[in-house]
């Protein structure tokens, strides 16, 4: 026998190391195959999440519809600009076409109107919500509240408001208030405040996301120049209204969907 002889690996221990190695390399192969699957599942669910449909129901007066109107009220229409929407455009430039927002807002209503569902609405509010597919509702009343304040003074606003935010939320979904801007006639500068003030104090009380319009619009010096009539918004304060509601309800978008 050879000195390499004497030294030479049996054939059965050269056997078992290659089976270690191959076992080695086939473990490596397999975790590379596990985290390549873990990662493409997070990324489908991922993609799955952002595909996600997402309905915004926006309730709420002539302001929440986009009324425009000229020669004295002979002539009135929907402007395209109206901010339900711009807050759809906005929010689908970054989320894609699975956000949709329902623009229902009826012009004159109230939110009494919308609670008993007349005066242009089909059915009560505690129907329609049961069987609304919306995830968040957006709900913008107050001007034609504070001009039928007679009827309906700022505590029974209150307890109307109190309901449409319970009911929504007992069907599961999520609440944003949102202010009016504020209009150039005498109720503006004594009634309309009282019955925002109810707003911003249903925000607080419930938690709520606020769209704060009334006072930011106001501070302008110029927004007077912004109403078509005195009430309604020209297209450039449309468009302002519908980025103060994207500021606010695009985050709460986010975390449905990422």
């Amino acid at each position: 026998m050879t000195l390499d002889n004497r030294h030479a690996i049996p054939h059965a221990i050269q056997q078992s190391i290659r089976r270690a190695a191959w076992s080695r390399v086939l473990g490596a192969t397999w975790l590379g195959i596990a985290a390549m699957s873990a990662d493409a599942a997070s990324a489908s669910a991922h993609a799955s999440a952002s595909n996600r449909t997402i309905i915004i129901d926006a309730q709420g007066d002539s302001t929440m519809w986009g009324y425009q109107t000229s020669d004295d009220f002979r002539k009135s229409w929907q402007t395209p600009n109206n901010p339900p929407a711009l807050l759809q455009a906005a929010l689908r430039a970054r989320f894609g076409p699975h956000v949709i927002v329902q623009n229902n807002g009826v012009p004159g209503a109230t939110l009494v109107d919308r609670e008993k569902g007349v005066n242009g609405y089909g059915q009560p509010y505690a129907q329609f919500v049961a069987t609304s597919p919306a995830h968040i509702v957006i709900v913008n009343f107050a001007l034609n509240d504070a001009d039928n304040h007679v009827k309906e003074p700022p505590a029974a606003f209150r307890a109307h408001l109190m309901r449409f935010i319970e009911q929504s939320q007992g069907a599961g979904r999520i609440v944003v208030l949102e202010e009016p801007n504020p209009v150039d006639y005498a109720a503006n500068r004594t009634i309309v405040p009282r019955y925002v003030a109810v707003v911003d104090e249903m925000a607080k009380h419930y938690r709520l996301a606020l769209i704060r319009q009334y006072g930011y619009i106001g501070a302008m010096h110029d927004w007077r120049s912004l109403l078509i009539d005195g009430v309604h918004p020209t297209d450039a304060l449309y468009r302002l209204k519908a980025e103060r509601q994207r500021e606010v309800v695009e985050p709460i978008v986010a975390k449905l969907v990422e």
